[in-house]
C-alpha cells in the first residue's frame, strides 16, 4: 500500500473535489466516500464524470440519493468499529459486488478527525497480489457459508488481530459452516463457555456475542460456528488428518488445523495469527485470502510465499 496522503478541511465539497483530482493525477481506479451526513451527490457526479465514485454507507437515504445521482454504491452494516476497519470492510464489499476491481488503487474520503465531517483523504493501494481475489472467489465462498455469516466471522477476526486483548497479541481459529461434519472431527479441550445458552444468545451478529468471542479467543482451542452465525462450540481441538497438505512456510498449528478441517469438510476456517494479527481464510485445505491487520490504515494484501509439506 502507498503511504496515506491525509488532508483536512471542514467542508466536504472541496475535499471531494480534491480527492477526484488526486485520483485523476494518480491514475487511481476511483474515489471511495464514506459519508457521515447528507451530501449533495450531484456535485460529486458533475466533478467526477471521468472518475468512478463509490459511496459506502449503511444509510438507506444516502444510498438512494447516491444512486439517483448516478453513483456506484456499496451497502455496509452499521457498526461502531474504527474507521480503518470500516474502510477495510467497505473495500471487501466493493470487491464482492464487482464495484471495485481487486488490485486497485483507490482514493478514500472519510471522517478521520471529526465524526460529523468528511475531513480526511487516504490513498490505498491494495496488495499487488490481491488481483488473484475476484468477486467470483467471494461468491464461491457463499456456496458453503452465507456471505453475511462469513462477514461477521471476518469482522470479529480482524478485531482480534488488530486489538488483541489486554495489551497482548491473540491468535484464534474459527471454523464456520458444515458444523454437522466439523464437530465430530473435534474434541473438547475443557470448559465450553457457550454451552447451555439458547441459539439466539450465541449468534455472532449480536455485538455482545462478538465481544464474548474476543474474550474467549484468549483460551486454547477453536470456535465452531454454524451457517447462520450461531456459535456451536468453543475451545475445541481439531482432530483432522493433515496428510497431503502444503502451506506457506512459517504458518503455525492453527493454520495447519484450519487446512485440515477444510480439506475434510465443506467448512471455511478463519485464522488469526498471534504473531502479527494477520487473518487468513481457508477453504478446501488452502489459503484463499489473507487480510493484513489494519493498523495505521493498511490495506488487505495477499502474500506470496513458498510452500512446505504437512508436518509428519
Amino acid at each position: 500500500m502507498t503511504p496515506s496522503v491525509v488532508s483536512r478541511t471542514t467542508a466536504p465539497f472541496p475535499l471531494i473535489a480534491l480527492a477526484i483530482e488526486s485520483a485523476r493525477r494518480l491514475g487511481a481506479s476511483g474515489v471511495l466516500i464514506l459519508p457521515e451526513g447528507p451530501i449533495e451527490w450531484e456535485f460529486a457526479r458533475e466533478h467526477g464524470d471521468d472518475v468512478p465514485i463509490i459511496v459506502a454507507t449503511s444509510s438507506e437515504r444516502q444510498l438512494e440519493a447516491a444512486k439517483s445521482a448516478g453513483l456506484a454504491t456499496v451497502e455496509v452494516e452499521p457498526t461502531e468499529a474504527s474507521i480503518v476497519e470500516r474502510i477495510s470492510l467497505a473495500l471487501i464489499e466493493a470487491v464482492a459486488g464487482d464495484v471495485l476491481m481487486a488490485g486497485a488503487q483507490i482514493v478514500v474520503v472519510y471522517s478521520g478527525f471529526d465524526v460529523e465531517d468528511l475531513d480526511s483523504i487516504s490513498v490505498i493501494r491494495l496488495g499487488e497480489h490481491l488481483e488473484r481475489l475476484t468477486a467470483r472467489d467471494l461468491r464461491e465462498l457463499e456456496t458453503s457459508v452465507p456471505f453475511e455469516t462469513l462477514k461477521a466471522v471476518v469482522d470479529v477476526a480482524v478485531e482480534i488481530g488488530r486489538e488483541g486483548r489486554e495489551g497482548k497479541n491473540v491468535g484464534t481459529l474459527i471454523v464456520v459452516g458444515d458444523s454437522r461434519n466439523v464437530l465430530p472431527r473435534t474434541r473438547q479441550l475443557g470448559f465450553d463457555p457457550f454451552k447451555g445458552y439458547r441459539r439466539k444468545e450465541r449468534n455472532l451478529r449480536d455485538p455482545r456475542v462478538r465481544e464474548a468471542v474476543k474474550e474467549i479467543a484468549q483460551l486454547d482451542g477453536a470456535f465452531v460456528v454454524a451457517r447462520d452465525g450461531t456459535v456451536e462450540a468453543a475451545c475445541r481441538l481439531i482432530d483432522a488428518p493433515m496428510t497431503g497438505l502444503s502451506l506457506p512456510k512459517g504458518l503455525g498449528t492453527r493454520h495447519w488445523a484450519a487446512a485440515a478441517i477444510t480439506e475434510t469438510t465443506k467448512a471455511v476456517a478463519v485464522v488469526v495469527s498471534q504473531s502479527n494479527g494477520a487473518v487468513r481464510l481457508f477453504q478446501g485445505g488452502d489459503v484463499i485470502l489473507r487480510i493484513a491487520p489494519m493498523r495505521h490504515a493498511r490495506a488487505m494484501k495477499w502474500q506470496e510465499t513458498d510452500l512446505e509439506p504437512a508436518p509428519t
